[in-house]
């Protein structure tokens, strides 16, 4: 009786063991069909305001669409602000899962992006637009300069509108920036000021206020975008309009091993809605927002000082020997910094 009871017993635990397998493989077959285990986090971080303008037009835009096509699957989180990282981690902490995306402006790292800084060089752009279609289809074309994003993956490339020089006092030419104190972000940048006799600072966009308004700088050189973005009307008094001196580089980036966990269709679907559509549409936001900047300096009683052709080539002549110094010392690291400029040079001519 005790064998045939045991033998009883095995047999209906096998028996239940067989109809949880089975019940348990039907319930992960309807989950799937349903798409309740396909759901896809994403978690995104970056270090502006999330009143931005990029924030509002182009990232919290894609978060609904990711989460209109894919019927509430995916969902993009985003953390503005630096609350989850910040400019001088962003790049590693997506590089480490610490979270899957991020956006940044790579001059915030300077030295971290040598072969991007081709677009930073002086006077090659009279639009954002331009610059961002310019250095969009660079980076699809060249294998040197998708290698400097190695370790992660690239959604988006474009740049700012054109560097002007934002200042609490007139400039009107070079020796006016002699020994001023001038906010930059990126190496390119740094080396202009010096052309020009100012004393480059670095720091990011963010804390330009504060730092103008307690004179801890003298000046910015940067977009006039960003005079209705950070509100700088009310801490400068005179910004240069047609200098068109540099642009500055931006990225969104995913970590890899994210990328790579999304379903090829998931991947289609992110791929559609960044790259050169966010290219072309940053590159726009930008130019719409000089003229929103420049349009309210004129109304705060700024001083636009509107440079001629003939002033800009009295600029020009001052950075002539720039890029030329650039190439030379990537070269002399062995990068390809030549190549990717007479690439850069024939995508710009063939894109105007």
């Amino acid at each position: 009786m005790i064998i045939t009871h045991s033998k009883g017993k095995i047999f209906f635990l096998i028996v239940v063991l067989l109809l949880t397998v089975t019940i348990t493989g039907c319930s992960q077959k309807s989950a799937n069909e349903t798409g309740q285990e396909e759901k896809v986090e994403i978690v995104m971080g970056h270090p502006f305001s999330a009143q931005h303008p990029i924030s509002q037009e182009i990232l919290i835009p894609l978060a609904e669409e990711l989460d209109e096509k894919s019927d509430g699957r995916i969902q993009l989180t985003i953390h503005a602000g630096g609350s989850v990282t910040s400019p001088a981690t962003i790049r590693e902490d997506v590089a480490a899962g610490v979270i899957d995306m991020g956006w940044t402006l790579q001059g915030y790292t300077s030295g971290k992006y040598p072969l991007t800084e081709v677009v930073e060089q002086p006077f090659l752009f009279d639009s954002a637009l331009h610059g961002s279609k310019v250095l969009w289809k660079l980076y699809q074309e060249s294998p040197a300069l998708q290698q400097e994003y190695d370790d992660v993956q690239v959604l988006a490339l474009w740049v700012t509108d054109p560097g002007e020089f934002l200042s609490k006092t007139p400039v009107e030419k070079p020796e006016d920036l002699s020994g001023m104190r001038i906010r930059f972000a990126g190496k390119a940048q740094e080396t202009l000021i010096k052309k020009f006799g100012g004393v480059p600072v670095g720091m990011p966009a963010p804390e330009m206020y504060d730092a103008l308004e307690r004179g801890v700088l003298d000046g910015a050189a940067i977009g006039l975008s960003v005079i209705d973005s950070y509100k700088l009307n009310e801490v400068i008094g005179a910004a240069t309009y047609g200098l068109h001196s540099f642009v500055s580089p931006q990225v969104i980036f995913m970590n890899k091993a994210k990328w790579d966990s999304l379903s090829q269709d998931d991947q289609e679907l992110l791929a559609s809605l960044t790259g050169e559509k966010v290219a072309i549409q940053a590159g726009g936001i930008y130019d719409t927002e000089l003229q929103k900047g420049l349009e309210l300096a004129k109304t705060s009683n700024v001083a636009i000082h509107e440079v001629s052709l003939e002033e800009q080539e009295e600029w020009r002549t001052l950075t002539s020997s720039v890029s030329e110094e650039w190439i030379k010392n990537l070269s002399d690291q062995g990068i390809p910094a030549k190549e990717l400029y007479d690439q850069m040079m024939k995508i710009k001519n063939d894109l105007k």
